[in-house]
């Protein structure tokens, strides 16, 4: 056995590089390439403070791969917090009431934060990934590297799976978001359509639907028809005038208007609808779509170790790297605290397709 004194992860002055230490030690070890490191590896992973501070490591390792992972909805979600679990009012902070006239000595009249019917809330998701007792006895801790990846991938496809929950239901748009769900094929004249409808329709404060911070959502199948329409320097649009209907070819109208999404996540839920298209208010929006809530200081993917080892029959703690009192184990878990919630959708079309 080598003495662990002069490790990295024990002589470091901070809590910070002792961290790093123990997530270098783990590198150097992990492939068995370098015996020795493998060896003192091993050792150390007997320890109390090694599965801790690598576990931090791995916090910091997640958190890097939840920001690095793909968001699909980023552009549609707006962000609050709260402190607590416990559901919520939706208070319309993005209204914009007009200042009033106020005449010499009078008083400023009182404005108010409207709350309205809609509820929104934190809560926990999470998994957790064990290293066996088989495993390490095997040195096959390359298994454990991948543990901080599939954790911070596994937060952020956890809220792309709850947005197209919220936004599908089976094979197509959920009619509970959207209201009424169209049935028009993704052209120029139905998006113009559909634009036109959403500008001439007041919003829970009397005024009309603001149209230039929509996102339009749709699935990898529609792909081609939407660069067709949304990246073209000129259309050809049909114009009805009465019973006359002739095609004219002008500058795109749609240039800067509408910004598109592609998400493999809403072309899978919405199953036999591939073709289906939404119109969703962008995070920008004074009137948001789908509201994230998040946990007050708990807005990343956080990770630790579970230390059930339990005690030796002689007496004395047993190390971490004992397992699991009930399997055996080196239990690893991650945990992500957000809340996915319907915002305000008079702003919002979809169609299914033709």
């Amino acid at each position: 056995m080598t003495t662990l004194a002069n490790e990295g992860f024990r002589a470091a002055p901070s809590r910070d590089e002792r961290v790093f230490e123990a997530a270098q030690l783990f590198v150097a070890g992990k492939s068995g390439a370098d015996y020795f490191a493998q060896a003192r590896l091993q050792e150390a992973f007997a320890t109390d403070d090694f599965p801790i501070l690598l576990g931090d490591a791995f916090s910091k390792q997640a958190v890097k791969a939840q920001q690095d992972a793909v968001k699909e909805f980023e552009p549609i979600l707006t962000d609050t917090t709260v402190d607590d679990f416990n559901e919520h009012k939706l208070v319309d902070l993005w209204g914009n009431d007009a200042f009033e006239p106020v005449g010499q000595g009078e008083e400023y009249k009182g404005g108010t934060l409207s709350e309205t019917d809609l509820t929104h809330q934190a809560a926990k998701h999470g998994k957790s990934y064990g290293l066996t007792w088989e495993l390490r006895r095997s040195r096959k801790f390359s298994d454990l590297a991948s543990f901080p990846k599939l954790l911070g991938n596994g937060s952020v496809k956890g809220q792309n799976n709850a947005v197209g929950a919220l936004l599908t239901q089976t094979n197509g748009w959920d009619t509970g978001f959207f209201g009424s769900v169209a049935t028009a094929a993704f052209t120029p004249e139905n998006l113009d359509a559909a634009l036109k409808a959403l500008a001439t329709t007041e919003d829970h404060r009397g005024d009309l639907v603001d149209t230039s911070q929509l996102v339009l959502v749709h699935g990898p199948a529609l792909r081609s028809e939407v660069n067709r329409v949304l990246k073209a320097i000129e259309l050809e649009m049909q114009v009805t005038d009465g019973t006359k209907v002739t095609k004219t070819r002008i500058a795109n109208p749609f240039a800067n208007v509408v910004t598109p999404l592609e998400s493999r996540t809403i072309g899978k839920l919405l199953g036999t609808k591939p073709n289906g298209w939404a119109l969703v208010q962008g995070k920008g929006s004074d009137l948001p779509s789908i509201i994230r809530t998040l946990l007050s200081g708990e807005e990343t993917v956080d990770i630790r170790v579970k230390r059930d080892q339990g005690a030796s029959v002689g007496g004395g703690d047993l190390p971490v790297d004992s397992g699991s009192f009930n399997d055996d184990t080196i239990w690893f878990r991650g945990r992500d605290v957000y809340g996915i919630d319907k915002g305000f959708t008079t702003g919002v079309y979809a169609s299914n397709g033709a």
